[in-house]
């Protein structure tokens, strides 16, 4: 434990400071409004880390977890995944935001949904560098797009059907049930798969832009 925090050292300085950021922003609206709205951000951000805090263990001790236990670790990161990318859609709440404090809001979310993606990318940067010596780039670029769509299949099953990774176990007779009829009838849930096609294209262009903001930040020796 002692070699990863140095590892990441500078990665979580910055992360606390981030999440300082995010903490104060939601503390200084419910003690000044004595509203708590927001509040929900909070766990969204939790589901959100929980992708990377899977891909730093595995990563952490990868030479000590047999094939099986890594399988099972890396379903469990990809079941979250969407969960980082899905704070973005926060921004629905705004509708219930007082026209005062709209802008505020704004900024709030705003920054709860960077964070979000940041977990979420830099864990999919994670994930790909376990399979850097066994899947050749091309390979690994391609699953790297079909991860990013599921996410926004994933995401659509969240924000608009209102299921959550916990169903897999507590419900997944509905949530299978649910995916079926959308793949028996693609044409007539077409909606779905819009939203799912839109939201993918738009995190794989911001994953590339993600991966090459990190590739000049390493070109000049710093770590984020």
């Amino acid at each position: 434990m002692k070699d990863f925090i140095l590892n990441k050292y500078n990665t979580l300085k910055y992360l606390f400071g981030a999440l300082l950021l995010c903490f104060f922003l939601l503390v200084f609206r419910i003690k000044t409004t004595h509203d708590f709205f927001g509040l929900f951000l909070v766990w969204n951000l939790f589901l959100a880390f929980v992708p990377l805090g899977v891909a730093w263990y595995v990563q952490h001790r990868n030479t000590h977890l047999n094939s099986i236990s890594k399988f099972a670790l890396l379903v469990l990161w990809l079941l979250f995944l969407p969960n980082a990318p899905y704070v973005i859609t926060d921004v629905i709440h705004l509708s219930y935001s007082p026209s005062n404090w709209f802008i505020y809001d704004g900024i709030t979310i705003g920054v709860f949904a960077l964070l979000s993606l940041y977990f979420g990318f830099q864990s999919l940067i994670e994930v790909r560098k376990l399979f850097k010596n066994e899947i050749a780039e091309t390979w690994l670029n391609a699953l790297t797009v079909g991860v990013l769509i599921l996410c926004g299949f994933g995401i659509y099953l969240g924000r608009v059907v209102r299921f959550n990774s916990w169903d897999l176990i507590t419900n997944p007779l509905d949530l299978f049930n649910t995916i079926g009829l959308y793949l028996i009838n693609p044409i007539e849930n077409k909606s779905v798969w819009m939203f799912t096609l839109g939201f993918g294209i738009f995190l794989n262009f911001s994953f590339f832009l993600f991966r090459t903001w990190k590739h000049r930040l390493l070109t000049k020796s710093y770590t984020f």
